[in-house]
């Protein structure tokens, strides 16, 4: 049975994101051309991590894929609303990954009370619309649709309806991160929660520690 985790990422985490990635940049997937620098990476996981959120899946200690937010594209000043991306490892395709980390992601949202999140997928990626469509999204009609793209929202169930500001991701209680981190590890086809993957205070250990690649943005 696999051992299977999924956890926030930090910087260390930078390398084997980036091979995950590499092989969907240049291609409808993904917004890039060309793989970016580590540095440049590491700076966008440093930005992001604390105020949106970067997940990664790992099977027995290997990396499988990643997800992360970044401001809703339509108005990036909306603190409710995120854009969503997840990529998963070339030859771990319909085990689970995408949806684990979009759980997890999801629940994390939930528990910050945010109130909607967005994805862009190519037209032709039917396997990624399939997916999405599955999780729950709908088509996004109220914005200009590209030609080649479609545009699709997730309504969230936010935790406090009446709250004045969204909970950071590292923010949210520990106790109820864990319980959703050991429901999305489930969802992992043959997986067995790993144990050890966190540190002290509800901190990730780094040293414990067919769904393609969907561009949301």
């Amino acid at each position: 049975m696999a051992k299977v985790a999924v956890r926030r990422v930090n910087e260390w985490d930078g390398p084997a994101m980036l091979k995950i990635y590499a092989p969907y940049t240049g291609t409808c997937a993904a917004p890039e051309a060309a793989l970016p620098p580590l540095p440049e990476y590491v700076q966008r996981i440093d930005r992001y991590t604390y105020g949106l959120g970067w997940l990664l899946c790992e099977i027995d200690c290997q990396p499988a894929g990643f997800c992360h937010l970044r401001e809703d594209p339509f108005d990036p000043e909306d603190p409710w609303s995120v854009e969503f991306q997840v990529y998963v490892k070339e030859g771990q395709h319909r085990q689970g990954v995408g949806k684990a980390l979009w759980t997890l992601m999801r629940d994390m949202l939930e528990m910050g009370s945010r109130r909607r999140v967005v994805v862009r997928v190519d037209r032709e990626n039917r396997e990624a619309l399939g997916f999405f469509a599955a999780m729950g999204f709908e088509s996004l009609a109220d914005v200009p649709q590209e030609e080649g793209a479609v545009w699709l929202s997730y309504r969230l169930k936010p935790w406090d309806p009446q709250a004045r500001r969204p909970v950071k991701p590292y923010l949210v209680e520990a106790a109820d991160y864990e319980a959703a981190r050991e429901h999305a590890a489930g969802m992992v086809r043959g997986a067995r929660a790993r144990a050890g993957a966190v540190g002290t205070a509800g901190q990730e250990n780094p040293s414990a520690l067919r769904a393609p690649g969907f561009w949301a943005g």
